[in-house]
């Protein structure tokens, strides 16, 4: 297997990932994730990655087995404010972590998440953050990544 950088041609496998890593999480809570929405998280995704992938504010890697990739992730550059242990306003957020089943338990999350922190000890960034599945934690755990107890977020419904 091999890890590289994600090409503007690996948007698509990419978005396909981040669909089922979706997916996967709500069949684990018990939920169900509408066809139709799912497809609309994978255009929307491929959005975003074709914008910030081309202006550098989105780094993602991929792992190939042959020809096929098996495994990706990314990391989003964002803003925010300076805080007493990091007084930078840049900040890593880590994301749309996915490895195919039969590819678990071989260390590919692993190899992307350091990857990422390479990347981000390269450029002065401190602080990454992320959201992770109850089955992704513990790989975050491992590699040094704790719970933040004080935050909080807040999702605005449509009217």
């Amino acid at each position: 297997m091999r890890l590289r950088e994600a090409s503007i041609s690996d948007i698509s496998i990419m978005a396909v990932h981040h669909r089922k890593m979706f997916m996967e999480i709500w069949e684990k809570k018990g939920d169900y994730l509408d066809p139709k929405r799912s497809n609309e998280i994978e255009r929307a995704y491929i959005a975003k990655l074709e914008i910030e992938m081309k202006n550098g504010n989105c780094i993602a890697w991929v792992i190939e087995d042959k020809e096929s990739v098996v495994a990706s992730g990314a990391v989003t550059f964002i803003s925010l404010v300076p805080n007493p242990s990091d007084l930078s306003s840049k900040v890593a957020y880590l994301h749309s972590m996915y490895t195919e089943k039969s590819y678990r338990n071989k260390k590919c999350a692993q190899q992307i998440i350091q990857k990422a922190i390479g990347l981000c000890a390269s450029q002065g960034v401190k602080r990454i953050m992320l959201n992770a599945s109850d089955a992704g934690q513990p790989v975050y755990q491992k590699i040094g990544f704790r719970s933040a107890p004080d935050t909080m977020r807040l999702f605005i419904a449509q009217v």
